[in-house]
């Protein structure tokens, strides 16, 4: 992947919740991170003390400052070194602090360059949304297109999302330099247990995923959006993968903290089947080292390569899909 052009990106990281009274290890695309809050402040440094390379978050918050438990060095939230037990001269040493953000309990982190924040789980008001956090030893690149797929649900969620045969739609696709987004016009509504329970008609889905791994799904009755599920994918580590996963509701009669209640254990389903597989193939992967095929049928791994290899722009595709 093109580990430069991430890194001057915002990932959301982790949820504010973790971060209490003790340094905070974390990693985002291989980088190793720590985290403090110090006058209610979150700060972000690498994770790496100057002085003998010590991890820093192995240490602790005393005064207000960060301090190495080997030595004692000790930084205040700009990553000034404030002390040095048994010397008098700090040499005006400097850690240099990594851009973060804590925006509604979810801190996000730019490791370079000065890209403007912007918040891609913002919402509208007639929405509710619900936010969790989802780890797989999992490749990136083919984490956001199983995501995004619609030809594996019938057999890796056969009977909850989909069941094989009577299934068909049209297929549409426009493309940018920031993304791609891909248009379903169901002829049919799903036939798997959650849309009988909970589906009043979906005509319509439309999935979208733009750079730097945020990609979602919208689920639409008579051009209404009553439905969507987000998803940042963010790449901590080669294998590893975050999935920040947001999911929003129209707002009706019946109380949200009660439709989430009811859907959320469909959701958790669908996601371990999603991660046995991802999982399983990243191995698999590994141990063949061959390349793959692509077909017509696959309908984002071109515009996925596209957008974090730098490979052939992505064909964009018109089609119908009988599933």
């Amino acid at each position: 992947m093109n580990i430069e052009k991430l890194k001057k990106e915002w990932f959301p990281l982790f949820n504010s919740k973790e971060l209490k009274g003790k340094p905070l290890a974390k990693t985002l695309l291989g980088f190793k991170l720590v985290f403090v809050r110090i006058d209610n402040e979150v700060t972000c440094f690498e994770d790496r003390c100057p002085h003998r390379n010590v991890p820093l978050s192995k240490g602790s918050i005393v005064n207000s400052q960060l301090r190495c438990n080997y030595h004692g060095w000790s930084f205040d939230k700009t990553g000034e070194l404030k002390n040095i037990p048994g010397c008098k001269n700090c040499n005006s040493i400097k850690i240099q602090a990594i851009s973060t953000k804590e925006i509604d309990r979810i801190v996000w982190v730019r490791l370079e360059g000065d890209k403007e924040f912007y918040n891609n789980f913002l919402f509208s008001e007639i929405y509710s949304s619900t936010t969790n956090f989802k780890h797989l030893k999992a490749d990136f690149v083919h984490s956001i297109e199983n995501f995004l797929d619609p030809t594996h649900t019938p057999f890796i969620h056969r009977g909850l999302l989909r069941s094989e045969n009577g299934q068909s739609m049209s297929v549409t696709q426009e493309s940018d330099e920031h993304g791609f987004k891909t248009y379903y016009k169901l002829n049919n509504m799903q036939n798997g247990l959650i849309n009988k329970l909970f589906d009043s008609g979906i005509d319509e889905n439309i999935a979208s995923c733009n750079f730097p791994g945020f990609a979602k799904i919208d689920y639409l009755k008579n051009n209404k959006l009553l439905f969507r599920v987000s998803v940042f994918f963010v790449p901590i580590n080669k294998g590893e993968v975050q999935m920040v996963v947001n999911v929003s509701l129209l707002k009706t009669f019946v109380p949200s903290f009660l439709k989430f209640i009811l859907l959320r254990p469909f959701l958790e389903l669908a996601f371990y089947q999603d991660k046995k597989i991802l999982e399983s193939q990243y191995k698999e992967n590994i141990f063949f080292k061959k390349s793959y095929e692509i077909v017509d049928s696959d309908l984002v791994i071109n515009h996925l390569l596209h957008m974090f290899y730098d490979k052939p722009t992505g064909k964009n595709k018109v089609m119908d899909i009988e599933l």
